[in-house]
């Protein structure tokens, strides 16, 4: 009887998992995902092993593809638009398969939050961007920067190590704020940090380090938070959106002052390095195709590139870009492209708000920060692009802040934060049976 039991539970078992491998877990895929996305001087090796990865979260998930799609699709909906720009394309094979590639991106971060949990998501990113910029300090590999030679390690620029480099940082301060990590992993975070400050700064990108600035005061401003009840934090929220009132107001006059200290005080280029003029290109292209663009990657890739791309000493334009997200989507998209992609990141954002008000964590800090800091650059980088790490980690924070309850309060998820356990065959509960 003992033997046929155990055939039972064994023929249980191998009905729910029909080929064997859902039982694999997806954490150390999603590792070797994040990973390889900041290693992309790598070259084609690391995005064949990025792939890969991908492909096998999708096979151990497959069978939660369907709920996973469906909720990718208002965030598909922008680079399935950039696929069928082909249609109206100067170069329509090339506008097809990057919009391919930028949907293939998209679905990545996605699938990381609905595989992964917010607490594992985080930590996934300390580990994956760990290794990378050790690995990148290891090379010892540099670049030329205006102020000379500085770090670029395994990212490709210093600008992008610079950037890994704020997602270290903040992932490493949530992994250490955070009691749910194991102690190890606590200490392992608090020993990173400093040479996470060290890649940010040698990366020499004012932008970066001043993106540091604010994400460590945010992080602050959200740990004091937290001792806050929901009435406390929706008037600190007020208070703050009646303190950034004059701020919006006055940004014309903020920038303008921000353009004479960058000139005169730290002797920066007065055009910030040409991007005036890409610019002005740029506003100029979008006046000729102002709805639907002129196809997604058709400007760098195609003829109308060539003349901008030698202005600006360039001869490959899948690196180049206009430096500014809403222009770089309007000249290959137009309006219906940016609106594709600010309508799901508006209503995330504003959704992000109420999820603040009802409980404050560490991985939910990680979330709303990562998401702030990436927003900040939108406008003097680009944040969409295929297998862009910041493309990647943006829409993963948007489907997992997406998917997180509404009213979760702390009372509340300290209750859901016990795992529960399904009785074993053995230890479930049968009825007696009476004597005959």
């Amino acid at each position: 009887m003992a033997n046929s039991s155990g055939i039972g539970r064994q023929g249980s078992i191998g009905a729910e998992d029909v080929f064997g491998f859902e039982r694999l877990p997806v954490f150390p895929f999603a590792v070797v995902m994040i990973f390889c996305l900041c290693v992309p001087a790598v070259g084609v090796a690391a995005l064949l092993l990025q792939l890969a990865a991908f492909g096998a979260v999708l096979a151990i998930s497959w069978r939660r593809l369907p709920a996973i799609l469906f909720m990718a699709l208002p965030f598909a909906l922008l680079p399935i638009f950039a696929a069928m720009s082909a249609l109206w394309s100067d170069v329509p094979m090339i506008s097809l398969r990057y919009g391919v590639q930028l949907l293939i991106t998209v679905l990545m971060g996605v699938v990381l939050a609905r595989v992964l949990d917010l607490r594992q998501l985080v930590l996934a990113v300390f580990i994956g961007v760990s290794l990378a910029c050790i690995l990148g300090l290891a090379s010892g590999r540099t670049g030329a920067s205006e102020g000379g030679v500085v770090l670029i390690g395994l990212a490709g620029s210093k600008n992008q190590i610079s950037y890994f480099a704020l997602f270290w940082i903040g992932s490493a301060l949530c992994v250490l704020a955070s009691a749910r990590y194991r102690p190890f992993t606590r200490i392992a975070a608090a020993l990173m940090l400093l040479p996470a400050a060290f890649v940010l700064w040698q990366g020499n990108s004012m932008t970066a380090i001043v993106s540091a600035a604010l994400m460590a005061a945010m992080l602050a401003l959200l740990a004091l938070a937290h001792w806050l009840g929901r009435g406390g934090r929706m008037f600190a929220l007020a208070a703050a959106g009646l303190l950034a009132a004059p701020v919006l107001v006055g940004l014309p006059q903020i920038e303008a002052e921000a353009t004479r200290f960058r000139s005169d005080v730290l002797g920066k280029d007065s055009r910030l390095t040409g991007r005036t003029l890409l610019w002005e290109a740029a506003d100029s292209l979008i006046r000729q195709q102002p709805v639907i663009g002129h196809g997604y990657k058709a400007i760098w890739l195609g003829p109308q590139g060539k003349g901008l791309l030698a202005r600006n000493d360039q001869d490959d334009g899948r690196a180049f870009h206009f430096h500014d997200t809403f222009r770089e989507l309007q000249a290959d998209l137009g309006l219906v492209g940016l609106l594709l992609f600010l309508v799901p990141v508006g209503f995330v954002f504003l959704r992000s708000i109420a999820l603040l008000i009802a409980r404050v964590d560490a991985p939910r800090a990680f979330a709303v920060v990562t998401l702030l800091t990436i927003l900040l650059r939108v406008r003097t980088e680009l944040v969409i692009g295929p297998f862009l790490t910041e493309t990647v980690v943006l829409y993963a924070v948007l489907a997992a802040l997406l998917a997180l309850p509404l009213g979760s309060s702390e009372r509340e998820a300290e209750r859901t934060d016990v795992p529960r356990h399904r009785a074993s065959p053995r230890t479930r509960s049968r009825p007696e049976r009476k004597p005959a």
